[in-house]
């Protein structure tokens, strides 16, 4: 199996050097629900429940009807992070589920891309972390797989630890893999690795598929492996990212409150 690992330059891993985080969880994207008669029972081509991955103490966890699965690394639970995807619109909908064929990755999160004629049709998928205040995110990997078994060279993929600023792309960002390779064919997929854990109040991955159009939805994300820890003195957020915290908090919310369930993207899954 093809393996892609990026690695964090020594200068990100000499500033990050703390002592071993306390908590890990990983998100497979594995969700049930009994509204859904195939797929076994999973909401394939719906969008991704916005609460799956918040505040998680064990697995499986209910919220309604709803099951929620996730893994573990051997560091535990999460009961202090919240988990956003996007970007979201109720025109063209956001990242939704998916439950093979995205090299050998099962259960995966993709960018909806659905050109409706009103609004904006996505090309890129945000994964956005938020610690409670007085404790950092840690994010450890993920992986990454292209549609029907095939490989795909994309813009590339970046983290951040900060809320994402489109008009400044540099601002905050802590990892980058500029055109970076998709695996798929094999089958097979990409893995990004970080031996010491890229940290932050605010983390945000960010999977910049743009060079592919509307077709930017063959590239699906799985096994977000991340932490959390105690906020080190040197992270502790100041007033200004204080405020930018709780505007995204506010953010997460609001796309809750809009999120609803979305018609397959039949547009790419031929």
């Amino acid at each position: 199996m093809l393996i892609r690992k990026s690695l964090v330059p020594f200068t990100f891993c000499a500033a990050l050097c703390f002592n071993t985080p306390a908590k890990a969880t990983i998100l497979t994207f594995d969700i049930f629900d009994p509204r859904y008669t195939l797929s076994e029972l999973y909401p394939e081509g719906f969008l991704v429940n916005q609460e799956y991955g918040d505040r998680v103490t064990g697995s499986p966890m209910s919220l309604g009807t709803t099951t929620f699965h996730y893994g573990f690394g051997a560091e535990g639970v999460t009961p202090n992070v919240q988990v956003s995807y996007g970007p979201f619109s109720i025109f063209t909908g956001g990242p939704s589920l998916w439950r093979y064929d995205y090299g050998d990755l099962q259960r995966i999160l993709y960018q909806g891309s659905t050109n409706t004629g009103v609004g904006n049709d996505y090309d890129y998928l945000e994964i956005t972390l938020f610690a409670d205040p007085g404790f950092d995110v840690l994010l450890y990997g993920f992986d990454l797989g292209g549609w029907f078994q095939t490989g795909y060279t994309i813009n590339g993929v970046a983290v951040y630890n900060s809320q994402l600023n489109l008009f400044f792309p540099d601002q905050n960002r802590i990892f980058h893999d500029p055109n970076a390779l998709v695996q798929g064919s094999g089958p097979s997929h990409s893995s990004y690795s970080f031996g010491t854990p890229l940290r932050g109040n605010v983390i945000t991955i960010f999977i910049d598929a743009n060079n592919l159009g509307a077709t930017s939805e063959q590239v699906g994300i799985d096994n977000i492996r991340f932490g959390q820890d105690a906020a080190a003195a040197a992270s502790i957020p100041e007033p200004a990212s204080l405020i930018l915290t709780a505007a995204g908090i506010a953010l997460l919310a609001l796309r809750r409150r809009f999120y609803r369930e979305s018609p397959i993207r039949t547009n790419v899954l031929q």
